[in-house]
């Protein structure tokens, strides 16, 4: 329902694309931007990159937080509507026809990456959708 629909997570996502918005208006209204060479871009840079790190890749917060282990609950209560859902919509950038896109991609492009994925029982098998 909503943006529910277009993402898994359209708060992280929010969250990511506001720091790389704020990174973007801080470097364009420096005077003296000299690109990469300049060490304000560096600092500029880490909050949206140290953003993403922690919703990404930190297990206690974010997206590894909110789905594997913790999609238990919806397999378990509805399995059929769940895996359907996951099947159509992309887990952090809203878009429509995500179905469409191959794993290949979405695993390099759009963060579908397969420790998000829920192993019924911890186990190494995934859960395919």
């Amino acid at each position: 329902v909503g943006v529910w629909s277009l993402s898994r997570h359209p708060n992280y996502f929010g969250e990511i694309f506001q720091w790389w918005c704020a990174f973007a208006l801080a470097y364009n209204s420096s005077e003296a931007a000299s690109g990469y060479m300049d060490p304000l871009w560096w600092a500029c840079i880490l909050s949206p990159l140290f953003t993403m790190h922690i919703l990404l890749n930190i297990g206690a917060t974010g997206i590894s937080n909110a789905e594997g282990k913790n999609l238990k609950r919806y397999y378990e209560k509805c399995p059929e509507e769940y895996a359907e859902y996951r099947k159509n919509t992309s887990i952090l950038i809203p878009m429509v026809g995500y179905r469409h896109i191959p794993l290949s991609v979405k695993r390099a492009l759009l963060f579908e990456f397969e420790r998000y994925e829920y192993r019924p029982g911890g186990g190494s098998e995934v859960k395919k959708d």
